[in-house]
């Protein structure tokens, strides 16, 4: 093992066993990114970054925003950070994705507003890129022309898309999957619309359009995969309930919590997931949990992804932390999350924070 990774490993060492030891010092320092601590905290980062020898991208601050949507967590990200690094010589890089379409009828609020982009890319202190139309899942061309970084400071998806990940395909059929998604969607089918390919959805008297891909289930050890490989860590925002528990039972290495063709209900999650379901549903909004708290975390979690010669076919998260809701205080937030508050018919959302090996 090379001396970076070397240090990265020792450092996520340390990280998690500070974590399962010391609950009270790391809700002191989880305090040191609000926003009153933000400016001597990342202060205080870049300079013990520049004392040992890190990639680039790395010393740097950096995020691949997966999903990005309307480019609102992004704005909220730059309001909150850009000042403080460029009063010290620093630039915030930022990439953005998306696959809806620009100029697309379909997806309405979600497209970035022109101002906003324009905004973002002629911001001093910020290396700001969006790409639209792009498919997270399929970085390649962006990759062989050198517009994206190998991983990133952090990578993060906000609200990931229901139905695409709330049903993983390796432990749920094609037919299982289409069967739950006419019983709590509707009918649908492909067509056509202005022009555009579309998914029309009936959803009682209505015919609702959504982009052709809306359900494509691609799973959560798709999405997982590709968070590991690009982000030092990992932040999953404003994660609806349906997606989450998907989500978490990837995440454990019991495999009673991946029963094969089951898919997750109201009904059999409390079953399924036993007193893990209990203390989870007892967090109130704001709490933290250390999920390797509630069982022994998966040591092997196959990779979904096309394998690069010099990976291994499986990787694990040394860490992983659950917080209830959708907005805290002094953390940027996407508009959905804000959104969430307005849901009433919506459970409040999880957040997952993701320490890969």
């Amino acid at each position: 093992m090379n001396s970076t990774a070397q240090i990265l490993a020792d450092f996520r060492s340390q990280v998690t066993q500070l974590l399962q030891e010391r609950d009270k010092e790391w809700e002191a320092s989880r305090k040191l990114v609000e926003a009153r601590q933000l400016t001597a905290t990342l202060k205080r980062l870049i300079e013990e970054a520049h004392r040992v020898d890190l990639p680039v991208i790395i010393r740097e601050a950096s995020l691949l925003d997966l999903g990005a949507g309307d480019l609102s967590f992004a704005t909220e990200l730059v309001e909150l950070c850009v000042a403080h690094l460029q009063q010290r010589q620093r630039e915030l890089i930022l990439h953005s994705l998306d696959r809806l379409q620009p100029g697309s009828k379909l997806g309405g609020p979600l497209h970035p507003e022109r101002e906003r982009l324009n905004g973002l890319r002629s911001r001093t202190g910020l290396s700001f890129q969006f790409y639209g139309n792009q498919d997270m899942f399929d970085l390649g061309n962006l990759d062989q022309a050198g517009k994206l970084a190998p991983r990133y400071t952090i990578a993060t998806c906000w609200a990931p898309a229901t139905p695409t990940f709330a049903y993983e395909p390796t432990r749920l059929s094609d037919q299982i999957i289409t069967q739950e998604l006419h019983r709590t969607k509707g009918t649908f089918r492909q067509t056509h619309f202005s022009g555009e390919p579309v998914l029309e959805v009936q959803h009682g008297d209505r015919a609702l359009l959504f982009p052709p891909w809306k359900f494509e289930i691609r799973g959560p050890l798709a999405l997982l995969d590709l968070l590991a490989r690009r982000g030092l860590l990992c932040v999953l925002g404003a994660v609806d309930t349906q997606v989450f528990w998907e989500i978490l039972a990837q995440l454990f290495d019991d495999v009673r919590y991946r029963p094969d063709n089951q898919p997750f209900t109201s009904d059999n999650l409390p079953t399924i997931f036993g007193e893990i379901f209990e203390r989870l549903s007892r967090l109130a909004l704001g709490d933290t949990l250390n999920l390797s708290d509630c069982g022994p975390l998966r040591r092997q979690i196959p990779r979904i992804l096309p394998l690069h010669p010099t990976q291994d076919p499986s990787y694990r998260f040394r860490s992983v932390l659950i917080r209830r809701g959708a907005v805290f205080p002094g953390i940027p937030a996407s508009s959905t999350a804000r959104r969430f508050s307005d849901m009433v018919e919506e459970s409040p959302p999880w957040m997952l924070i993701l320490v890969p090996d």
